[in-house]
């Protein structure tokens, strides 16, 4: 009787051991719908569906139309007559648009994404949005103070706006932060006095007092990024 219950006692044990077993290769052996995502078998969510990858999948999208965006515009600036050039920069603004809609989208996912925001900026500025542009931008250093692309990117946001104290402001924090960004948005405050040459004498919308400010303080800074290259060159630095 006794051999007869310890026998019974064996079989039980191995057969829940099997169940545990088959039951375990299940779990992991369960489909997460061929790469299309879903919950599995048992409750396990498959991580197609965590948000910050379907953000960072949306943000990536963004950034290749970008690239498209670029080319298309570089083909422009090739352009042997105006009807292709303006069919380009026609294809270029379609793809920056579509650019700010996969930014949204990323950032609808995971809204602390600051290269999401920035690059959002950017997009609107290409379109002309440069109050929408600066926001984002804003919404960008909210999350990341110190976030040098953003940065000088919204400084040229200000210059397209001619906000060129705000811009001044932001070369004079690039100046601490990234010299290589500094120099970036210093060609940029270069470019926006030739275009104020250009406008003429007539444009009220900048006071040619304050041209005449900017005007010194690029030429300072210059000097002063000279002088610290100089510096850099014997051991020093400014």
């Amino acid at each position: 009787m006794t051999s007869l219950v310890t026998r019974t006692g064996l079989f039980l044990l191995g057969a829940a051991a099997c169940s545990l077993v088959f039951t375990s290769a299940n779990v992991r052996a369960a489909p997460g719908g061929g790469g299309g995502g879903g919950a599995a078998g048992g409750g396990f969510q498959s991580s197609s569906r965590d948000p910050d990858r379907l953000a960072e999948r949306d943000y990536k999208r963004g950034l290749r139309k970008r690239d498209s965006a670029w080319k298309r515009e570089k083909k422009a600036d090739t352009a042997r007559s105006e009807k292709k050039r303006d069919k380009e920069l026609s294809k270029a603004a379609k793809d920056w648009r579509t650019a700010v809609e996969h930014y949204r989208a990323a950032i609808d996912k995971k809204e602390r994404y600051p290269e999401a925001h920035t690059s959002l900026g950017y997009a609107l500025r290409k379109l002309g949005q440069y109050q929408a542009s600066i926001k984002a931008y804003d919404r960008a250093l909210a999350i990341k103070p110190g976030f040098s692309e953003a940065i000088e990117y919204r400084a040229e946001a200000y210059l397209a706006l001619d906000r060129i104290e705000d811009a001044g402001r932001s070369y004079r924090r690039l100046w601490k932060l990234d010299r290589e960004r500094a120099q970036m948005l210093m060609t940029a405050m270069e470019q926006w006095l030739g275009s104020v040459e250009t406008r003429g004498e007539d444009d009220p919308s900048v006071p040619t007092a304050k041209v005449e400010w900017f005007r010194k303080f690029v030429e300072e800074r210059k000097h002063e990024a000279m002088r610290n290259r100089e510096a850099t060159v014997h051991g020093t630095r400014w």
